[in-house]
């Protein structure tokens, strides 16, 4: 990557990027209040990771091929992505979840690239790894590194939350996010190297969907979700 791509990637990973992230929770609280004891968050964020978080990372590596093939007649349009993620992402309150980091991100976005083909081809309910797909293949972020910044980014997100929610150390916050990167690290290749809707994992995690259902009926909550 070039060197502004790698500052890039440090901006997109950055906590206080004002893209409406410090609203999000990545499913820990609602996994809180569905009864998950505070010492099982090491287990859930990597849980998370396998499930949710990479079909996530694996929809934005895919969206990044698209967007960077838009000019081919050949590929296939942003929307056969978004409907590819969303037969992946069961539950409708986490739809509803990404779709608004989505629009954030994409705000955000728009700002910092205006004239950018790829990012103005994302639509405005497009949910938040579509977004990061199209800003990926505008900066120039390889599909290796996409992968591990989708990673990173929801577990660093959760810890961040369980901060406010079951506050302890800072440190073994820092703890928490290097296990769950590493527990992902052995499918990066093999994520990093799809270019299909279709070949996007189907990883589904059934308790953590219902948690975030009721969690969006609640209202007695820190997170939107």
């Amino acid at each position: 990557m070039t060197p502004a791509a790698h500052t890039i990637t440090m901006l997109l990973a950055d906590a206080r990027l004002p893209s409406g992230g410090h609203a999000f929770s990545s499913g820990l609280e609602p996994a809180l209040q569905g009864g998950l004891a505070p010492g099982d968050v090491s287990a859930f964020l990597r849980v998370r990771g396998r499930t949710t978080t990479l079909v996530d990372a694996a929809t934005a590596v895919v969206a990044r091929h698209v967007a960077l093939g838009m000019a081919s007649s050949r590929e296939a349009p942003l929307a056969t992505v978004v409907r590819a993620w969303a037969a992946r992402t069961p539950s409708r309150a986490a739809r509803h979840a990404s779709r608004e980091l989505g629009r954030g991100f994409l705000r955000l976005a728009r700002n910092l690239w205006p004239d950018s083909p790829s990012i103005g081809a994302v639509a405005s309910t497009a949910p938040r790894p579509i977004v990061l797909g199209a800003v990926a293949a505008h900066v120039g972020l390889d599909a290796e590194t996409l992968v591990r910044l989708a990673v990173y980014d929801d577990m660093a997100c959760a810890v961040a939350a369980m901060l406010k929610l079951e506050p302890g150390d800072p440190i073994d916050g820092v703890r928490l996010v290097l296990d769950a990167c590493a527990a992902v690290d052995p499918f990066i290749p093999q994520l990093a190297a799809l270019t299909l809707p279709d070949a996007i994992p189907a990883a589904s995690a059934p308790q953590t969907e219902a948690w975030t259902e009721a969690h969006a009926a609640s209202n007695r909550r820190l997170f939107r979700a």
